[in-house]
């Protein structure tokens, strides 16, 4: 049975996943608001470090390299950012079919995304990620050998500021782990 793997626990069947979905390194965070101990607090366009409920955390994906992203685009003058949070999983599978779901239909969540020393964030306390039309999409490739990928696309606006980010937790212990590794949920 593979040691690592990435897993959102309410969703995934426990027998089936990959050691490393995307196999290259890049990841992203995923967090419930409900599990969070109270409401993040934004600082100008920084985010408080998340702190969870007892027994509660983020659950990490690995996705394709260099796919990971959140984008702000401008709804005009006075009326906000929307920001875009680009999940691309290399691997079309039962896994990635059940994540894709679990994305599509819920939107009261929140995505962290380290970037070197800044770690963007898509949340809002009160605005729910949504997918558009078309949002989570999947291509099977051109031949039975082509490279197969499922892209989520989610959406959260408006907001404030066209660019988020949130504290980096405090790194507790000495481990391999990174901080954000320490906040996820223990299978």
């Amino acid at each position: 049975m593979p040691q690592n793997c990435p897993t959102l626990q309410n969703y995934l069947a426990g027998d089936e996943c990959l050691e490393n979905l995307a196999g290259l390194g890049e990841v992203a965070y995923i967090g419930l608001k409900s599990d969070l101990e109270a409401p993040l607090v934004a600082t100008e366009n920084v985010y408080s470090a998340p702190v969870f409920k007892s027994g509660k955390g983020l659950y990490k994906v690995e996705l394709r390299e260099n796919s990971q992203k959140i984008e702000g685009s401008s709804n005009g003058k006075r009326k906000g950012y929307n920001l875009t949070a680009t999940l691309i999983f290399d691997a079309v599978n039962r896994t990635t079919s059940i994540i894709s779901r679990a994305l599509n239909n819920l939107g009261d969540l929140f995505i962290i995304m380290p970037d070197g020393d800044d770690n963007q964030i898509m949340y809002d306390p009160n605005k729910k990620v949504h997918a558009d039309s078309g949002g989570i999409t999947t291509t099977t490739g051109d031949t039975p050998d082509s490279d197969r990928i499922t892209t989520a696309a989610l959406i959260l606006g408006p907001v404030k500021y066209g660019n988020l980010f949130v504290e980096t937790p405090t790194k507790v212990g000495q481990d391999d782990f990174t901080s954000w590794d320490q906040l996820v949920v223990e299978d």
